[in-house]
């Protein structure tokens, strides 16, 4: 037996590294084999199981928006935070030097379902100030669903810092945290707190304008309509 521990590196990494160290340098006697054992293997279980739950998560959640709302282009908007959410997690595990594991696994679905619901937020918002017009049946100018957006945009700034601001705040003191099971709570805070700053980005810019385009669009087909409709 040659027992060791590994420090400041992935523990599965390390053991696939040195596996392929020993079968190239060390020529076994008939007769003899190696054998990998240790605390890795219940790692590398774990990520084939999260292999098959991490597109669960995702298709769930698009389900389930699609099913809330029934409008596919709101559903992809709404979808956008995830992208977002990725992007900020990986900048944030490359920044504390996190390599994958099991808690930044974790932290990725958590981080998944913070970024969507802040994205909710932001739709619930904007179809609500059309909705306030009368819907897209009633109004007549592009510049009205402007003004719509805006209007809808702006109201949601104060849910959306209070929201991620508290998520934030909760955060934070993880990253630094030392007591104990703190070796699993700052790997998976560190992709969290990453996911909800760059998915905010990406919520309060594109998902208004997209938003505008799309409702914009849903009124020149309209209007297209009832001009071919009419005799």
């Amino acid at each position: 037996y040659v027992q060791l521990n590994v420090r400041d590196r992935d523990i599965v990494g390390f053991v696939e590294e040195a596996q392929r160290t020993v079968d190239a340098e060390v020529e076994l006697p008939s007769g003899f084999r190696i054998e990998w054992s240790g605390q890795f293997e219940h790692q590398v279980r774990a990520q084939r199981t999260l292999m098959v739950v991490f597109p669960l998560v995702i298709l769930i959640i698009f389900v389930i928006l699609y099913m809330t709302y029934g409008d596919f282009p709101d559903t992809l908007m709404m979808f956008l935070s995830v992208p977002g959410a990725i992007a900020g997690g990986a900048l944030f595990q490359a920044l504390f030097g996190y390599d994958f594991s099991v808690a930044v696994w974790v932290g990725y679905v958590a981080c998944f379902g913070l970024a969507t619901e802040t994205g909710i937020v932001m739709l619930v918002y904007l179809r609500e100030a059309i909705d306030r017009r009368g819907g897209i049946e009633a109004i007549q100018t592009e510049q009205e669903i402007h003004d719509a957006v805006m209007e809808g945009a702006v109201q949601r700034l104060r849910p959306k810092l209070l929201t991620e601001g508290t998520t934030i705040l909760a955060l934070i003191p993880m990253l630094w945290a030392t007591g104990v099971g703190a070796e699993f709570m700052r790997p998976m805070a560190a992709p969290i707190l990453g996911g909800i700053l760059v998915a905010d980005e990406v919520i309060d810019i594109m998902i208004p304008v997209l938003f505008y385009r799309d409702r914009c669009r849903r009124l020149r087909n309209r209007k297209a309509r009832t001009e071919g409709a009419t005799p």
